[in-house]
């Protein structure tokens, strides 16, 4: 693997204030014009200025101050560090000057920096819009300036654009004029900016019909839409006018500036950007159709409106010093998104569901011995990207909120006000949160939170019951790190352990509460004799449980009758999977525990229930349990199945309808006759003018059509795709293709994904759509090794490239894939997916290990199932 690029940050000797920056996107030639006029403060007397740039050629650098004029005697760029030094005749004086340049650049194709995004109007003429993205580093790709988040100043843009041309930036419009040189064009300027870093910047020219409301507090929120579309952002501006004062009210801090924009972008690298008054989406993050959208994307566009409108505050108003503390940003906003959602929309129980798009997921890759901490040191921008990963986001937005849990809501509210105000328009540190927090509650917040983010991983706690003592019994607690390959070696790290420990008189409330700072602890319980204990109530902290034999049986009726809560059940089946998988549990007594879930009717617990058994099935792919393994899973499933039926009842809740999508998908996988027949009967019928599905079943639909499916049906799916004008539904065909088990069908669906039909924001998705069977695995790691060359080009830097090296590797389960992995990213180094590579090759010799362990002993248990 690659050595780690040396890295400096920008000299201090010279800092910005203010940036008057001018661009004019050409849509045609795909280029833009640009000057921009610095107020900076020479600090001391220098003949240089080094400032980011990348792919920006400058004509001209002058620097002026007291009436004189210095020009540039030499531009040197240094591409490797994304830097250009300006040298000057004589040295520039001490104080206030203005640093002026005229430049060039391109509107690229990479979905960062300036780019195009690639659009159809209404009549089917194809366009071009200009957009932007430059978190984390590629403001420098728009003009010359201090790339870096501490260096914060403020900004007067000037967009001059085709005169039927629709342009926007983070501010509320101060003047819009023909242009004086060309009567074809406008001159748009937007007021002064707050200080601000320059990731937050942004500016968009194109074509776009919006929706607009004001919040109860008074800002103006618009929602750009698609032409023709614009009913598609009345729910996200539902969602926005209820957010705003939300965040008001929890930070004590208004909204500071007038207005915000919400836009779709064609094409858009992640899900959403957070700029500073003006949040750019994937349309699939924003867009809501109200005939064709599904409960689960209504869901999702709320998550996401409530995360990006969090880092208005958090984040914007208040950002971290240097990309070491991303998490700061990333992992707060996630946590956040869901307390917002959950006061919306408090029939979606978003707090349940957290636990299987966050908590369980970050535990997952943070017991992997190539996991990192929450606070990773950063250097080059190269290593930036990398760290946008599921630590960042949902480890720290799980340890956030497990210190919401333990120092309760108002210490919270009070310390994050403290925090906020005394920080505003400013860049901290990590431990700047973790004072604001202990003074508020009175805790050494410091102490106990650094132990989860300064080392990676998490304590499993091993948990024992002395023999009852009249109404008392002795609890033991014990930590130790949690290691995937099993009981770690050597001595463990130690965590401040915020524990709560519940008991059958009032499952849902602790009855104690302690911060496990040692080994061990002994905890005495009032408790009667049949009554059972639960660690982790409501599964609140950041860590697994292992408990004694008896302990466990005691809690198994509970399952049964649910008298234990879902966030409860849920975490008592996730930590014995993980213990199985990392050889600490026998997998068979897992799948014993998991037939107590046939009367669950929960979502979110079927939903990890359903993702550990994908797991177990991608293991069990290339055995003899292979059938056996379907057959138990369908069964599990059946009760359910029936519970829910093909049809939604009048007035059913949001839960009920995201929880027949997955049941119905779970059965046609696994090829159920009723579930297959039915699906295929509907998908003919949608196509042919008849019965539309809902669209809470379409995907599973799609994917049970496929996956039990051949050529003619292929085609029928592919001449569906393209009639089909709304992004979310074109996804939900294009994540649905890989399901296709027939070998050629599968190599078209690769082939396919790089045709211009499929935007590059997708094609990763549509590669990993083919990997959830063995059949598709063996082909997309090859399609992704013979076209490497490309796809690296296409997202090099970016965070897709670590999905698509994820996706297409850390399925397989032998070491013969591992070294052959291996071998091929020794030759092909990708520094911004490095550790993402570490992490398959581990996942892959962990596979082989699990396998090695308990094939034989779940044949056998699955071969009594069947009999």
């Amino acid at each position: 693997m690659s050595e780690k690029k040396p890295f400096e940050r920008l000299p201090k000797d010279v800092t910005p204030t203010n940036y008057k920056l001018q661009l004019q996107p050409d849509l045609e030639k795909f280029t833009f014009d640009g000057s921009v006029d610095i107020t900076v403060q020479v600090q001391y007397a220098t003949s240089q200025i080094t400032t980011n740039s990348v792919d920006i050629k400058i004509s001209k650098a002058v620097f002026k101050s007291g009436g004189k004029d210095i020009e540039s005697s030499e531009i040197t760029f240094k591409p490797e560090d994304e830097k250009v030094t300006l040298t000057f005749a004589s040295e520039l004086p001490v104080g206030e000057g203005h640093l002026c340049l005229e430049f060039t650049g391109e509107l690229n194709d990479k979905m960062k920096g300036f780019y195009r995004s690639n659009y159809t109007t209404p009549s089917g003429e194809k366009r071009v819009c200009a957009v932007t993205q430059f978190e984390a580093t590629d403001a420098r790709r728009a003009f010359p300036c201090w790339d870096e988040p501490a260096v914060k100043a403020t900004f007067d843009v000037t967009l001059v654009v085709p005169k039927d041309r629709v342009a926007l930036s983070n501010m509320n419009v101060t003047s819009d004029n023909a242009s004086p040189d060309n009567a074809d064009l406008r001159v748009v300027t937007f007021a002064q900016t707050p200080i601000m870093s320059t990731y937050l910047l942004a500016f968009i020219v194109g074509e776009f019909d919006y929706v607009e409301g004001k919040s109860s507090d008074g800002v103006l929120v618009r929602v750009y839409t698609p032409l023709g579309r614009k009913e598609q952002g009345d729910f996200a501006l539902e969602v926005a006018v209820k957010t705003l004062p939300f965040y008001k009210d929890y930070f004590n801090i208004g909204f500071p500036l007038p207005k915000i924009d919400l836009i779709a972008i064609p094409d858009f690298a992640a899900g959403a950007m957070e700029n500073w008054g003006l949040v750019t989406y994937r349309e699939t993050a924003l867009l809501v159709d109200p005939k064709n959208s599904s409960s689960a994307s209504k869901q999702w566009v709320a998550l996401v409106v409530g995360h990006e409108l969090a880092h208005q505050w958090f984040g914007n108003l208040v950002t971290m010093e240097w990309w070491t503390h991303l998490w700061l940003n990333e992992g707060f906003a996630s946590w956040i998104e869901y307390l917002c959602v959950d006061h919306c929309f408090p029939e979606y129980d978003i707090w349940t569901q957290f636990l299987t798009t966050d908590y369980t997921r970050a535990l997952g890759l943070d017991a992997l011995s190539t996991s990192h901490p929450i606070e990773v040191p950063v250097g080059h921008p190269d290593e930036v990207d990398e760290i946008f990963d599921l630590i960042s986001y949902c480890k720290g937005s799980s340890v956030i909120r497990m210190l919401h849990d333990f120092i309760g809501d108002a210490a919270f509210r009070k310390g994050m006000n403290a925090y906020l105000t005394k920080h505003k328009y400013k860049n901290t540190q990590t431990e700047d949160l973790w004072r604001a927090l202990g003074e508020a509650s009175g805790k050494p917040i410091e102490e106990i939170m650094s132990s989860w983010t300064k080392q990676m991983g998490f304590p499993v706690i091993k948990v024992s019951a002395a023999a009852q003592e009249g109404n008392t019994r002795k609890i033991t607690i014990e930590q130790a790190k949690f290691c995937a390959d099993g009981p770690i070696s050597g001595e463990s790290p130690q965590w401040m352990v915020p524990v709560s420990i519940a008991t059958s008189a009032k499952p849902n409330e602790a009855a104690s509460k302690v911060v496990l700072d040692k080994p061990s602890l002994t905890v005495t319980l009032d408790v009667e004799p049949n009554q059972w204990v639960k660690v982790n109530p409501g599964t609140m902290g950041f860590y697994r449980v292992q408990y004694s034999p008896e302990m466990l049986e005691a809690l198994l009726p509970g399952i049964r009758s649910q008298e234990l809560a879902p966030r409860d059940r849920l975490g008592i089946e996730s930590d014995l999977f993980a213990l199985a998988k990392a050889g600490q549990a026998s997998t068979v007594d897992v799948l014993k525990v998991i037939e107590a879930f046939v009367n669950e009717k929960n979502y979110t617990v079927w939903t990890e229930i359903s993702t550990n058994l994908y797991t177990l099935g991608n293991l069990l792919s290339n055995t003899e349990s292979k059938d056996l393994f379907k057959a138990f899973a369908t069964k599990l499933f059946t009760q359910v199945y029936e519970h829910v039926s093909w049809n939604p009842k009048e007035g059913e809740d949001h839960l009920t309808a995201l929880l027949r999508g997955l049941v119905v998908r779970v059965m046609g996988k696994n090829g159920h006759p009723h579930a297959v027949e039915e699906a295929r009967k509907r998908f003919k019928a949608h196509c042919s003018g008849g019965e539309k599905i809902h669209a809470d079943l379409r995907a599973p639909v799609y994917v049970t059509v496929l996956a039990n499916g051949n050529e003619e049906t292929f085609e029928e799916m592919l001449k569906y795709f393209r009639t089909q004008e709304l992004h979310e539904e074109k996804e939900r065909v294009l994540r649905s293709l890989g399901s296709i088990k027939d070998p050629a069908l599968i190599q078209r669906v690769l082939e396919f994904s790089l045709t211009d039909e499929v935007r590059s924001q997708d094609t990763v998705f549509v590669i990993g759509g083919v990997t959830g069977h063995k059949e598709g695995k063996e082909l997309a790691w090859k399609f992704v090794q013979d076209k490497w060359s490309s796809l690296h080009e296409r997202y090099s830097g970016g965070f897709l490239l670590s999905r698509l090296v994820q996706t297409t590797t850390e399925g397989f389960v032998s070491e013969e894939k591992a070294l052959e992995v291996e071998a091929f990213f020794k030759e092909h180094k990708a520094p911004a997916a490095e550790r993402t590579i570490k992490q398959s090759l581990e996942n892959i010799r962990l596979n082989k290990a699990w396998l090695a362990r308990d094939a034989a002993s779940i044949h056998q248990w699955l071969k009594t199932k069947a009999e």
